[in-house]
C-alpha cells in the first residue's frame, strides 16, 4: 500500500556534523566553477564592477534564504522543498515543487559531468597530448558519484569536505597571487565602487548570472535528517554557505581582475581560454594551470556528488509518504543509503549524458540544462516564499516578521521574475532556446503523475503525510 515505506525504511540519523552539512550546500554551489567560468562574462558585461555583481547577487540570495531558514528550522526533512511547500501551501503544490527539484538535480550531474569531462579532455590534450574523449571522463565522474552515494552519506560528505576545501584554497590562492602581483592598473577597489558601473543593462545581466552561480545553498535541507542536530544545523548551513561563498566570490573575482589588470579587462572578457588558466601560468609558472584544472575537476565532481545526494534524498522523502513508488524509499541496511533512489538517479543521469550529450556536445548540454535549471528554480523559490509566509503565520505566529516573511520574499520574487525575463530577452541561440520548454515538460510530467497516480481514488493517503516530519531521535 502507498505510504507503508515509512514503517520499513530509515536513513542513518546523526551521521553528518556541522562541517558536513555546510559542505553539502557549498559543494552544490560549486565555488571554483561558479567564479572561474563566470568571471569573463561578468567582466564583459559589468567591466570593473564585476565583483560588485557578485555582492549584489549575494544580497538577493540572502532574501531567499531568510524565509527558507524559518521553514528549515521547523521542517528538517529529507523531502526538502516537498515538505516545505506541502506544509505551507498544500500537498498538491508540494508534490509539484518536490518533483521539479528532484528531476532537476537528478539531471544536472549529467550536464556537469559532461562539462567537466570536456574541460579535462581539452586541457590534458593541449598540455600533455593526452587524447581521450570527453565522454570517458564524464562517465567516470558519474561512476564515482554512484560509488560514493552507494557507500553511504558519510563517504559522500568526506569526499565533499576534502574536495571543496581544496578547490576554495586554489581559488583564493590564485586571487591572492593576483593581488600580490597586479597587472596593469595596480591594486584598487574600483570593483566594489558603484561609480564603476558604466552600463546599467550589462551590470544587471551580470547579476542575473551571478545569482544562478549561488544556487545550491538550499541543499543542506536534503541531509537534515542525517545530521546530528537538524533544526540547528540546516539553518546554519543555508546561511553559512551563502556567507562563505559570497565572500569567496567577491574576493576571488576581485583578485582575478587585479591579477589580470584592471586597465586591460576587455582582453579578460574576450579571452578564448578561461582567465584562471591564463593567470595560473603567468603567476605560478608554466603548466601551473594544471592546478586550476584539478580544482575545477574537484568542483565538478563535488557538485555532482552533492546533487546526487539532494536528488536521492528528495526522491526518498517523497516516496516515504507514498507520493512516489515505495521502492524509492528502500534503504540499504548498514549504510542507510536509499539504494533504489541512488541507482535510479544514476541511471537517468547516464542516459541523459549519452542520449542528449553525444548529439549536442558537452558544452551545449551544459548550457541547455543549466539554463533549464534557472527556469525550474524560479517557481520552486516562489512557492517556497509563499509557503514560508503561510506556514509561519499560521503555525508559529510568534515568529512572524514582516521583514522576514513579506519584504524579503517580495524582493526575491521580483528579482526572480526579472531573471526569467532577461533570460528570454533577447531569445538565446539554439539549443539553449529550448530550456523553458524543457522546464515546461518537467512540469507537465509532474502534473501527469499527480493526477494520473496520486489523486486517483484510494491513492490519496500520501496527502495527509506530505508536510509531516518523520520521527527523529
Amino acid at each position: 500500500m502507498p505510504g507503508t515505506a515509512t514503517q520499513q525504511t530509515q536513513l542513518r540519523t546523526g551521521t553528518v556534523g556541522p562541517v558536513g552539512v555546510l559542505m553539502q550546500s557549498i559543494a552544490q554551489i560549486s565555488p571554483t566553477l561558479g567564479v572561474f567560468y563566470t568571471i569573463a562574462f561578468t567582466t564583459g558585461q559589468a567591466g570593473r564592477a564585476a565583483p560588485l555583481t557578485y555582492l549584489a547577487a549575494f544580497a538577493v540570495c540572502l532574501m531567499l534564504a531568510v524565509p527558507m531558514v524559518g521553514l528549515a528550522r521547523h521542517l528538517p526533512s529529507a523531502g526538502g522543498f516537498y515538505t516545505f511547500v506541502s506544509a505551507g501551501i498544500g500537498p498538491r503544490a508540494g508534490f509539484i515543487t518536490g518533483w521539479l527539484y528532484a528531476v532537476m538535480v537528478t539531471i544536472v550531474p549529467a550536464a556537469l559531468a559532461a562539462f567537466t569531462g570536456a574541460i579535462m579532455s581539452q586541457e590534458l590534450e593541449a598540455q600533455f597530448g593526452f587524447d581521450l574523449p570527453w565522454g570517458v571522463y564524464a562517465v567516470a565522474i558519474l561512476a564515482i558519484c554512484l560509488a560514493a552515494a552507494h557507500r553511504g552519506i558519510s563517504i559522500s560528505i568526506k569526499f565533499l569536505v576534502v574536495m571543496t576545501c581544496f578547490e576554495m584554497a586554489v581559488g583564493l590562492g590564485l586571487a591572492l597571487s593576483g593581488v600580490l602581483n597586479p597587472g596593469p592598473g595596480g591594486i584598487n577597489a574600483s570593483g566594489f565602487n558603484p561609480g564603476s558601473i558604466t552600463d546599467g543593462s550589462g551590470f544587471f545581466l551580470a547579476i542575473v548570472l551571478s545569482i544562478f552561480a549561488f544556487t545550491g545553498f538550499e541543499s543542506a535541507a536534503a541531509v537534515g535528517e542525517e545530521s546530528r542536530d537538524p533544526k540547528r544545523l540546516v539553518p546554519f548551513a543555508i546561511v553559512g554557505s551563502l556567507v562563505l561563498i559570497g565572500l569567496f566570490y567577491c574576493v576571488t573575482a576581485w583578485g582575478l581582475q587585479i591579477g589580470w589588470g584592471t586597465d586591460d579587462l576587455q582582453a579578460m572578457a574576450e579571452s578564448p581560454t578561461a582567465p584562471a588558466f591564463v593567470l595560473a601560468d603567468r603567476l605560478w609558472g608554466d603548466d601551473a594551470s594544471l592546478i586550476v584544472l584539478i580544482a575545477l575537476v574537484n568542483s565538478g565532481l563535488g557538485v555532482c556528488i552533492a546533487c546526487t545526494t539532494s536528488a536521492t534524498r528528495t526522491l526518498y522523502g517523497m516516496a516515504r509518504t507514498g507520493a512516489l513508488p515505495d521502492v524509492l524509499a528502500r534503504v540499504q541496511p548498514g549504510s542507510g543509503t536509499p539504494v533504489v533512489a541512488v541507482f535510479a538517479q544514476s541511471a537517468v543521469a547516464l542516459v541523459m549524458l549519452l542520449a542528449v550529450g553525444i548529439p549536442l556536445g558537452p558544452f551545449n548540454l551544459f548550457n541547455l540544462f543549466g539554463t533549464t535549471g534557472t527556469f525550474v528554480y524560479i517557481p520552486i523559490f516562489v512557492l517556497m516564499n509563499i509557503a514560508a509566509f503561510r506556514f509561519i503565520r499560521a503555525r508559529h505566529p510568534e515568529e512572524f516578521s514582516v521583514a522576514k516573511y513579506v519584504v524579503a520574499p517580495v524582493i526575491s520574487t521580483v528579482a526572480l521574475a526579472l531573471i526569467a525575463y532577461n533570460s528570454l530577452q533577447p531569445l538565446p541561440d539554439m539549443p539553449v532556446r529550448l530550456a523553458p520548454l524543457i522546464a515546461l515538460v518537467y512540469l507537465l510530467l509532474g502534473v501527469a503523475v499527480l493526477y494520473g497516480r496520486n489523486l486517483r481514488p484510494g491513492r490519496t493517503g500520501w496527502m495527509t503525510r506530505a508536510g509531516q516530519l518523520p520521527d527523529l531521535p
